[in-house]
């Protein structure tokens, strides 16, 4: 594989790029400030109807690693507007199916469609990306991610109040449809020569990812991250509804400020990270600080009965979670190096599978109880762990 080095960042075609994320942040946050009316509507609980949360992650994470064995073999491109092509279909699905059982069968096939598009859109920011700047491209996708929250989420929340939450599905699979037609016709030609090399071969190849050490803390803090804010997020609007009696409007505006919080976080975190490169700083403390702040701030979101104390709980849990996110997806990056794609692919699988595995766990305990709150902070905690892990086994001898 061969990627020349960028004179300068093509801009334009980045944000086309990124905006598949917008899709994928309004999809995966809507499904907080909706769960209320989606358990009303097929006469399940909370706990049930989160399955249409966990069930996407879960096969994205168990996915990803495969697409892109498969999709390294074309252009960025082509693995962006094909993903977004089935991402699309399965969530136009969920907005006609009748029962809960097929509405998960649309989760899942949109979940395949965001595991295909969603590696190539990380490796496209950072390829493509000047070298002097390439910490500023992964914080912008992760910014229009969490733009989704700002503008997707309060948006869909406005109209399931007047409508129906399923028409939110239906604006999220038509959007998507568009930027896949988009980005087949419009986005540039790329530098990148797609691999052909076997399949086996590069299965080998990214398998031997697990052997480095820094890779392996990498991804296990990542899943860890996830657990502790994505996994208790999906809970938010059931456990605000639950104890301030907000509706869903209401929660939608939550979202919002959510979203704004992960651009922060995105935005600072993205220019420490350039600032962190320039003087040879260390990149893995960065996460440390972030996962410490991040889990402190889950406790105070999840803990109090005071409504604005668990607002700035949850608005800090995801500054400080997407500018660890951004973080690690530039170390990744590094550790990857030739192997990038198959490492942000894991990464990805680890994001989500974080995800599901603490949505289901949180699904099994009384909302917003003892254990609850026990098992988002020891999410929480185990990130910090391995991020120290990872900081005291990158330190020089210099630095010690």
């Amino acid at each position: 594989m061969t990627v020349a080095v960028p004179v300068s960042t093509p801009w334009p075609a980045q944000r086309l790029a990124a905006s598949l994320f917008l899709v994928l942040g309004t999809d995966m946050f809507i499904i907080s400030p909706l769960l209320p009316q989606i358990s009303s509507s097929f006469g399940v609980s909370s706990s049930e109807a989160s399955v249409m949360g966990w069930s996407f992650s879960l096969v994205y994470a168990t996915l990803s690693p495969v697409a892109a064995l498969v999709s390294n073999r074309f252009t960025r491109r082509s693995a962006m507007w094909f993903g977004a092509a089935v991402f699309s279909v399965g969530t136009l699905a969920v907005a006609v199916l009748p029962t809960l059982d097929l509405v998960v069968v649309g989760r899942v096939i949109a979940a395949a469609g965001a595991a295909i598009m969603g590696p190539p859109v990380w490796s496209f920011a950072s390829e493509t990306a000047a070298p002097h700047e390439v910490g500023k491209a992964v914080a912008a996708v992760a910014s229009t991610f969490a733009a989704g929250q700002v503008i997707g989420v309060p948006l869909g929340s406005l109209i399931a109040s007047f409508a129906s939450w399923r028409w939110v599905f239906l604006g999220l699979g038509l959007v998507g449809a568009i930027l896949a037609v988009t980005i087949g016709l419009r986005l540039g030609p790329e530098a990148r020569i797609p691999e052909r090399i076997r399949f086996t071969a590069a299965a080998r190849e990214s398998l031997s990812l697990w052997r480095q050490k820094n890779f392996s803390f990498l991804v296990c803090a990542n899943f860890f991250a996830q657990a502790t804010r994505y996994a208790t997020y999906t809970f938010a609007g059931a456990l605000l509804l639950s104890r301030f009696g907000l509706d869903t409007a209401e929660l939608g505006m939550v979202g919002m400020a959510v979203g704004l919080g992960s651009l922060a976080g995105a935005a600072i975190g993205g220019r420490l990270m350039d600032r962190v490169h320039a003087r040879n700083g260390s990149q893995p403390l960065l996460n440390v600080v972030y996962a410490s702040i991040m889990t402190c701030s889950i406790l105070l979101a999840t803990m109090p009965e005071i409504l604005w104390l668990s607002l700035v709980g949850w608005v800090v849990t995801f500054a400080a979670g997407s500018a660890f996110v951004s973080n690690g997806q530039e170390l990744l990056s590094q550790a990857g190096g030739r192997n990038r794609a198959y490492a942000l692919s894991w990464n990805n699988a680890a994001l989500y599978a974080g995800t599901a595995a603490g949505t289901y766990l949180l699904g099994l305990v009384a909302l917003g109880g003892t254990s609850f709150i026990l098992i988002a902070g020891a999410s929480g905690a185990f990130t910090v762990a391995a991020s120290l892990i990872l900081w005291r086994g990158t330190e020089t001898p210099a630095r010690r």
